[in-house]
């Protein structure tokens, strides 16, 4: 993952956020999208690998965390 090697909230944000289809992923689950099969029916163009891949970012990041019940649930910071 490429960064800007900068301190700075809105640097990280970007360096997060910015990514392909990221926001798109969290626009989803900011409309109730929760399960996997709902956030890749939300975004016909975006292949499970990546929406596989951009999952576990948002969850490295702190953004995203698995619900207990196999969806996805945004964290406070997400």
């Amino acid at each position: 993952m490429r960064t800007y090697a900068q301190y700075c909230p809105i640097v990280r944000a970007v360096e997060v956020l910015g990514e392909r289809w990221t926001l798109l992923i969290v626009r989803e689950m900011l409309t109730g999208a929760r399960r996997f099969n709902e956030l890749a029916r939300g975004l016909p163009g975006l292949s499970r690998a990546l929406l596989t891949r951009r999952l576990r970012q948002l969850q490295d990041a702190g953004l995203v965390v698995r619900a207990a019940d196999c969806g996805y649930e945004l964290t406070t910071a997400g």
